[in-house]
């Protein structure tokens, strides 16, 4: 029984402190753009990207089976479907050039928001520093 009260407790250590929280959502728009960026550099070294839908199939399939004999019916079924698609390279290019234009300011919006981190949580600061030597 103890075990099972543990399960959710779990759960919620994997969020992380609210220090790390803090962190995450100040440097999150920063962290977005530049994945974007990426996605971008990638997209336009293969010349093309992936756009993933979902298709509706509809087969005939064993429903089950009545008095010993095996009963068909047709069935829907959804599939995932990835597919290559062409790129528009202006407009990717165009798009790396505004996220470029952009990141400084989100660089320090960023760390504004981890410094009020910082003055928020002191304790959790301390505790996740190390402790230099001063030792000689």
């Amino acid at each position: 029984m103890r075990q099972l009260l543990l399960i959710p407790l779990l759960g919620l250590a994997a969020c992380g402190t609210p220090y790390e929280r803090c962190n995450r959502d100040a440097a999150n728009l920063y962290s977005k753009a530049m994945r974007e960026r990426t996605e971008i550099a990638k997209d336009l070294a293969r010349g093309f990207t992936y756009e993933t839908g979902f298709e509706t199939r509809t087969s005939w399939q064993l429903c089950g089976a009545y008095s010993g004999r095996p009963h068909y019916c047709w069935r829907d079924h959804t599939d995932t479907v990835t597919r290559r698609v062409p790129i528009n390279a202006e407009e990717l290019h165009r798009r790396d050039a505004d996220l470029e234009a952009q990141l400084p300011q989100l660089r320090r919006d960023a760390a504004a928001g981890q410094a009020e981190c910082r003055q928020r949580y002191p304790a959790e600061v301390e505790a996740a520093t190390p402790a230099t030597s001063t030792e000689g």
